[in-house]
């Protein structure tokens, strides 16, 4: 069987076009999932359209005499208005989508019930412009699957098409997640084979569906080529996913084994060092889903280091 290190570097030297996922490339290359030009554009199109439908309604059905021209200039002044609106309402729906994104991968159950409340509280009329895959990955997180199902049967036809439809498959991974052996097999293999999304919140979001999928799983394989490339990310939040399949499979203790093997001066192993810090920010995500298992081992290996460092 091949070492470690030369199963890293065989990984490695396959690149991107042979890999389930490049590392991410951090925050500077994100780009919308809602707030895109297109869907502005298809927008308030829709808008202009309806509010020209609404006009020439009125005036067949009342039978005025008013011609439609002498509509056209508040009308296209309405148009601009509801264009100016939308524009700040999709960048408000970003921001949100982020932060519930974020929520469902790192936040406590107190924080995911909030979100949750407040999806409940949102006026009726908000929700033609507002994506709810945000609060149904939450919802995922939470252990609520039926609810997350009924949110995403509800989705508004504007909020359909390019990176959201990316992300609506996503969240459809994490539901199959939960439906045994065949479920989490589906899950894997789905994102495995998934582009890369390049938005950050959304791409992280896929890569904590597929880590917790590889966990719950048991792949070894899968889960020693994924947290090889993640340990390779210049972003932190994803080297945490790659902490917690270092630790649960055990992958760098088998690098200090064939180390010792090797005797002195044989060579740096195939994986760097895991700070105490790394691994305590990994702990602290691990304990807000509930998975006790990791949160053990990972206690283990800040003891470990604890332990090794000299005495004053």
């Amino acid at each position: 069987m091949a070492s470690t290190d030369e199963r890293v570097q065989a990984v490695r030297d396959e690149g991107p076009a042979e890999s389930p996922r490049a590392p991410i490339d951090g925050p500077g290359a994100s780009k919308p999932v809602v707030a895109t030009v297109n869907r502005w554009a298809a927008g308030s199109a829709a808008f202009a359209v309806g509010l020209a439908a609404a006009a020439e309604g009125v005036l067949l059905f009342t039978h005025s005499t008013r011609s439609f021209e002498s509509f056209v200039t508040p009308l296209v002044a309405a148009a601009l208005t509801g264009a100016v609106v939308l524009t700040f309402i999709l960048r408000a729906e970003e921001s949100r989508l982020a932060r519930e994104l974020r929520t469902a991968r790192t936040g406590t159950g107190v924080l995911r019930a909030l979100v949750a409340r407040r999806r409940v509280a949102q006026p009726f009329i908000a929700r033609f412009a507002s994506t709810p895959l945000g609060t149904a990955a939450v919802l995922i997180a939470d252990g609520d699957r039926e609810g997350a199902l009924d949110l995403m049967a509800r989705t508004p036809a504007l909020m359909r098409g390019g990176r959201l439809d990316a992300l609506r498959a996503i969240v459809e991974a994490d539901l199959a997640r939960g439906n045994g052996a065949a479920g989490l097999a589906q899950c894997v293999s789905d994102l495995r084979a998934m582009p890369e999304i390049d938005n950050r919140e959304a791409e992280l979001y896929r890569v904590h569906v597929l880590v917790k999928a590889i966990l719950a799983r048991g792949d070894a394989e899968a889960g020693f080529e994924l947290a090889s490339r993640l340990g390779d990310s210049p972003d932190d939040e994803a080297r945490i996913y790659a902490t917690w399949l270092r630790v649960w499979f055990d992958l760098d203790v088998e690098d200090e084994d064939e180390d010792a093997d090797a005797g002195a001066g044989a060579g740096a192993g195939a994986w760097p060092a895991l700070s105490e810090g790394e691994l305590r920010m990994a702990t602290l995500v691990a304990r807000a889903h509930g998975a006790e298992e990791l949160v053990s081992k990972l206690t283990l290996r800040v003891s470990a280091i604890a332990r090794s460092e000299p005495e004053e």
